[in-house]
């Protein structure tokens, strides 16, 4: 409906542009009043469009951060926090775009801090009763607790790539945004797959663009949970379908990149978590 309503826009702005100049060049008052109904009809559609349930359940999506041990009494703190939440939705989408066309997996921490670093760049404070310093500190704490309230609103699941290695690293993307840390260099280094983390619970991640490429030796990749290195190993890929063939073993699951949302969940749901 808002992709309708903006079509419309569109069409009646123009319609009321070109009736503008053929009312000046003719001097023709028949324009003139077309003009006038036509760019009427357009703002009629401009608030229809800002007013529709898609935009407003959008909006709602987006959960606000806690201000647990922020200082409130603190006027510039209180400007900028407010200000945050204005931009919130917008530096979400920042942080969304900025991770997907990020291919260095371990720099996460520097996008935040280069949202932060724009963001408080862009305040008006004169930073009398805080440093800059310090108020970047506040707003990055506020904004790992937006990005974590709010982090299956960042997944979009429908448009994945579909070129082996682009979709091997939008996985692994996604998962960052659903909230799980990537594991450190050295340990990653060491074995056949990557390690993710999430609330103390550790995976081991393998990703395929099809199914028919994840036909591997299950044994040797049980030894890893055997040795408690890892809990799970989770095998993603675009076209596995059988979700009652989700685990295919105690400790192996396969699923689709749709259900990554769900995957910290179904992990520990799962009986043989230690």
């Amino acid at each position: 409906m808002t992709s309708f309503y903006q079509f419309l826009i569109w069409f009646f702005t123009i319609v009321s542009l070109i009736a503008l100049m053929y009312g000046v060049l003719s001097a023709d008052i028949t324009f003139i009043g077309l003009f006038i109904c036509t760019l009427i009809i357009s703002v009629i559609f401009y608030r229809l469009n800002e007013t529709s349930p898609t935009n407003i359940s959008q909006e709602s999506q987006v959960k606000d951060f806690a201000l647990e041990g922020i200082d409130n009494d603190n006027i510039e703190i209180s400007e900028a926090i407010e200000t945050l939440k204005q931009e919130q939705t917008k530096i979400l989408s920042t942080f969304k775009k900025n991770v997907y066309s990020n291919q260095d997996l371990s720099s996460i921490l520097e996008i935040k801090r280069n949202i932060v670093s724009d963001f408080v760049s862009s305040l008006s404070l004169n930073y009398e009763m805080v440093s800059k310093q310090e108020l970047k500190d506040i707003i990055l704490k506020l904004m790992n607790d937006l990005i974590e309230k709010n982090s299956n609103h960042l997944f979009e699941p429908f448009f994945f790539p579909q070129e082996e290695a682009s979709y091997v690293s939008w996985v692994k993307q996604s998962l960052i945004l659903l909230g799980w840390k990537i594991g450190r260099e050295e340990d990653r280094a060491k074995k056949l797959f990557d390690l993710f983390e999430k609330n103390g619970m550790i995976a081991g991640i393998l990703v395929f663009s099809h199914t028919k490429k994840a036909n591997i030796d299950l044994n040797q990749y049980e030894q890893y949970v055997q040795n408690g290195e890892i809990d799970f190993l989770v095998m993603i890929t675009q076209d596995f379908k059988d979700g009652n063939k989700a685990q295919l073993s105690k400790s192996i699951v396969f699923i689709n990149h749709h259900d990554l949302p769900k995957l910290h969940l179904m992990l520990k749901s799962l009986p043989t978590i230690k």
